[in-house]
């Protein structure tokens, strides 16, 4: 099971439909590996379910959030507990026991060793999703890091939503493996660097180009794409 995860606003987001194609991509990839993200959005899928089945139509209005917020905390959020975790566990003995398919695997064209990579220098090569996913406003792609290999210090104008395909990485805020789901933004500063023991290949969505701060930041206006 992964060691990172989405917070929950982004999994009840992903539950809601609300996330963007990219983002939503970046969640489906994670919840492949990650046992807990999946329980978790049964939950969140079920505490709905409870919450509509019990909230009058006449609670469609602009205040239908409050009261749903107002019913979960009554007196008989015991009730609303038990029927959740009755509906958890019928669920559980009713569904069909198969593997996850993972959706990043439609948009691939070869397993992930035998892609056409593109080299972007010597340790570090991509291949863009951007134009197959054909989401305005985002950069998608896969990242292979030789191992041992360190990606340049730098940070970001935007979001970027990294989760791990194969190998791990660290960076000044911990180390990941595969499976694992890491978000940054413009407040962090990092620099990847691929575990000594094998190549790391990540699934990265971006809404806005990183920003080089070493010497490579003379590259940072051929870095714009949108």
């Amino acid at each position: 099971m992964s060691a990172h995860h989405p917070d929950d606003m982004v999994l009840l987001d992903y539950a809601a439909g609300s996330l963007s194609l990219p983002y939503a991509l970046a969640v489906s990839v994670h919840l492949c590996f990650c046992s807990h993200c999946r329980n978790q959005l049964k939950k969140l899928n079920s505490i709905g379910g409870v919450l509509l089945e019990n909230t009058k139509p006449a609670s469609l209005e602009d205040d239908a959030f409050d009261q749903l917020m107002v019913q979960l905390e009554s007196d008989d959020k015991g009730n609303t507990e038990t029927i959740i975790a009755e509906n958890l566990a019928t669920e559980a003995r009713s569904a069909p026991k198969k593997d996850i398919t993972n959706p990043l695997l439609s948009y691939l064209p070869a397993p992930l060793q035998n892609l056409p990579w593109q080299q972007q220098t010597r340790e570090i090569s991509k291949y863009d999703l951007t134009s197959i996913i054909n989401v305005s406003g985002f950069q998608v792609a896969l990242q292979k890091i030789t191992a041992g290999a360190k990606v340049p210090v730098h940070t970001h104008k935007g979001h970027e939503l990294t989760v791990i395909l194969h190998g791990g990485f660290s960076d000044e805020l911990g180390v990941y493996h595969a499976g694992d789901f890491i978000a940054r933004d413009g407040s962090h500063k990092h620099s990847p660097t691929a575990l000594q023991n094998e190549d790391c290949i990540c699934l990265t969505v971006l809404d806005a180009p990183i920003k080089f701060t070493g010497w490579q930041r003379i590259f940072n206006p051929f870095m714009a794409w949108h």
